[in-house]
């Protein structure tokens, strides 16, 4: 053999140095696998080897056998040496190493299709233990696969290596650490907005990650060491799966759904065709592994034409996302091209596509967070126009409510009015009737209609009271009152119905007399009344009890218990006694009367009060209805109200009454006569300005009905008073007798000057009350 001395030779001249792609590297094409490693020197002796002078050897994808020589002269002492030659994917690497007369020394085979445990040094590149002798040696190479084939190489010491290795190893640490963060914290955001943006983000960032990490030789290390023939057939198969999740990434953050709805239709399908078609590379590993190099690089300019579209469109995102895939686009295009052996191989290009990836990653987060500004703001100004809309919505409901409402009210007042105007008629005529020696059968039918007038009235107030409440314009008062006085006066109402079914009502109260309490009178007593009438009206021959103490626990709240031993209610029924419309049976509303509101309107009434309502109760042995009130002790007597003993004796006076309606006009008069007043008559508002004016004699009172064809109550009533400021007329004050009996109403006749206010239907009784409240007041 020819003497190795006839080459020329790379010196290793001191350990510290390292010697990256050593000079005097010889190449042959042995593309048909002829040569063995003896013929292969041969060729070499013969001077048939091409010099590789480039400092990144590249020889692209090559079919066959290629033989590298180097010659050493190793005059630096230390016999210990590294060798790294070639990069991680090369398939099959066998080294020779020969002294200065060609005798083998060692002999090596490692690669990327060879078992990682086989391997000389455990290491995710192609490195290899050399004992290298004194002066000159002899490297053989043999390289053979289906990927690029690259040769640079490297000679260094032990301790030089471990350096590099270390910083190597922190490098990749840092680097695929920060793409796995990255990862996770764009999934999380996913999860918190559920932007599939953000997912596809990380599925094309972490396929992107693991190519590269195969491709460094870290993947068969670290994940997958035993799989020998996955880790050669995963290159192509991550390939086509970065560039799949990376056409579906861009579609979705440009929102080309939106802005082009063809051409994202279309690359969504090329997507989805090249995650499809992944798994096939598996088939044919040197056809897809160039392809989806090719496709890398046509993709990439692609999308980048479309994000500099976008972005000068004005899509703020967009201008993130074309800096983020133009730095990957630029390496990728070098590392393609040097790998079609287009430009020549070098460490930068070599990792170029590190760098891209690590600078997308970064202009991609800016991306993705300019995105999320982005749609934050979309967000917030579709929430503020859904408020916006809302609020208009809520708005017109409201207006549309409130006008219902409106209506109701005004339903329920012009009904109110219009029932209670003929009964008013009724029950007036029956006071006028009792004094005209009926004979006892009279008497009787009289008494009838007495009841069913009264009943009908009780069912007019029930339904008011209800809208009112449900309304929410229940009105309240806290004033001074003589509890005991008003548990008396409730009673006494009951007395004489009590008696005609032969039930005894009795009082057990422990409130002393005269003691004055502080709260609602009025509606205290409607809640007494409709009990102490429920118990009168389901007991028959019976005792009923109404009793009233004060806490001892809490002195501010009396109780109150209306106790029968009537037909009693089924503990079944007991949950729903207090509920709108609801009777105990069907049968009951027939036998005894009543709507089922009086028990709902008196629990409204107490909540409204502060207090709390119940009651105990079985079939057959009677009830109980109880209710807790706070009622504090007054000290005085702010208004003693309807229940401080009016004066018996009433001095008679002058009256006028205005009224449209003829019945109720007869009605008004006969009761006033009957009374002892004198009494003047006007059926419409005109007519009673017109007495006004032509009487010399004042009146001491105006009895004014509110609705009337015309000139109503409150305009006319508004006109007496102008005139008796004008001095016109002398002062007389004017009382409401109206069938209205609402609040809204109530409060317009005081608007409209009226002193006081007496709602029809009106009785002898009734009426004489107004008047004597009304003339002691004056």
């Amino acid at each position: 053999m020819l003497s190795a001395g006839a080459f020329a030779a790379q010196q290793l001249a001191t350990v510290e140095q390292r010697y990256d792609t050593p000079e005097g590297l010889l190449w042959i094409d042995d593309s048909d696998a002829e040569l063995t490693a003896e013929l292969a020197l041969s060729q070499f002796r013969e001077g048939n080897g091409a010099p590789l002078d480039r400092p990144f050897p590249s020889l692209g994808f090559r079919r066959g056998q290629q033989w590298f020589l180097l010659t050493l002269d190793n005059q630096s002492g230390e016999s210990e040496w590294i060798l790294q030659a070639g990069r991680p994917h090369l398939d099959y690497l066998d080294i020779h190493l020969l002294d200065a007369h060609d005798r083998a020394i060692g002999h090596w085979h490692v690669g990327d299709r060879v078992a990682f445990n086989k391997r000389p040094i455990p290491h995710p590149h192609l490195v290899i233990p050399l004992h290298l002798p004194e002066g000159k040696s002899t490297i053989l190479l043999r390289a053979q696969g289906d990927n690029a084939i690259e040769m640079p190489l490297s000679l260094s010491s032990n301790r030089a290596f471990q350096q590099q290795d270390s910083r190597r190893q922190l490098g990749n640490g840092l680097y695929y650490g920060a793409i796995a963060i990255m990862c996770l914290f764009n999934l999380l955001i996913f999860l918190s907005l559920r932007d599939r943006s953000f997912l596809l983000y990380v599925l094309y960032l972490g396929t992107l990650g693991l190519n590269l990490f195969a491709r460094e030789g870290l993947a068969y290390q670290w994940l997958w060491p035993e799989a020998l023939w996955w880790n050669h057939h995963s290159l192509p198969v991550l390939n086509l799966l970065s560039v799949g999740f990376s056409i579906l990434f861009a579609c979705s953050f440009l929102q080309l759904s939106r802005h082009k709805p063809r051409l994202n239709r279309g690359l969504v399908i090329c997507g989805v065709l090249l995650l499809i078609s992944a798994p096939l590379s598996l088939l044919n590993f040197s056809f897809f592994i160039q392809a989806s190099s090719a496709l890398a690089l046509i993709w990439i300019i692609i999308i980048s034409g479309i994000a500099a579209i976008e972005a000068r469109q004005g899509f703020r995102a967009a201008r993130y996302f074309l800096a983020a895939f133009l730095t990957l686009a630029i390496a990728a295009s070098l590392y393609v091209l040097k790998v079609f052996q287009v430009l020549p191989g070098s460490w930068w290009l070599e990792h170029s596509m590190q760098i891209g990836t690590a600078l997308e990653a970064l202009l991609l987060s800016f991306a993705l967070a300019s995105r999320m500004t982005a749609l934050k703001d979309e967000n917030e100004r579709i929430q503020r126009e859904a408020n916006e809309v809302l609020e208009l919505r809520v708005r017109e409901r409201t207006r549309e409510l409130n006008e219902a409402l409106s209506a109701r009210s005004e339903f329920l007042a012009v009904m109110s009015h219009e029932i209670r105007t003929p009964l008013n008629g009724i029950i007036g005529t029956l006071d006028l009737l009792r004094d005209t020696g009926l004979n006892d059968a009279q008497q009787r039918h009289l008494h009838v209609i007495e009841q069913s007038g009264n009943s009908l009235l009780d069912l007019i107030n029930d339904v008011l009271d209800y809208a009112r409440i449900e309304a929410g314009k229940m009105p309240l008062e806290q004033t001074a009152f003589d509890l005991e006085a008003l548990i008396s006066e409730c009673v006494e109402l009951f007395q004489h119905r009590a008696q005609v079914s032969g039930n005894q009502l009795q009082q057990q109260s422990s409130v002393p007399h005269g003691q004055h309490s502080c709260g609602d009178a009025m509606r205290l007593r409607q809640v007494l009344v409709n009990l102490i009438s429920n118990a009168v009206k389901f007991t028959e021959e019976g005792t009923i009890t109404v009793r009233a103490r004060r806490e001892e626990a809490s002195p501010d709240y009396v109780r109150f218990e209306v106790e029968d031993n009537g037909i009693g209610i089924p503990e079944s029924k007991l949950p729903r006694l207090f509920e709108h419309f609801h009777q105990v049976d069907n049968s009951t509303s027939r036998r005894y009367g009543g709507t089922g509101l009086g028990l709902a309107i008196s629990r409204q009434l107490v909540e409204m009060m502060g207090g709390e309502i119940g009651v105990r109760s079985s079939a057959g042995n009677g009830s109980c209805f109880w209710f807790r009130l706070p009622l504090p002790v007054s000290s005085v007597a702010e208004n003693p109200g309807t229940y401080i003993e009016a004066p018996t004796d009433m001095k008679s006076g002058r009256v006028l009454v205005v009224d449209d309606n003829h019945i109720n006009l007869m009605v008004a008069e006969g009761l006033l006569r009957k009374l002892g007043h004198t009494v003047d008559v006007a059926e419409s508002g005109m007519e009673a300005l017109a007495v006004l004016l032509g009487k010399k004699e004042a009146f001491d009172l105006i009895l004014m009905d509110c609705e009337m064809p015309g000139m109503d109550g409150f305009t006319t009533a508004r006109q007496i008073i102008q005139m008796q400021q004008d001095g016109r007329i002398p002062d007389t004050p004017i009382v409401a007798l109206t069938a209205h009996a609402v609040t809204d109403k109530i409060r317009a006749c005081h608007e409209a000057g009226m002193i006081s206010h007496i709602a029809k239907p009106v009785t002898l009784e009734k009426l004489a009350q107004g008047l004597r409240n009304i003339m002691k007041q004056r």
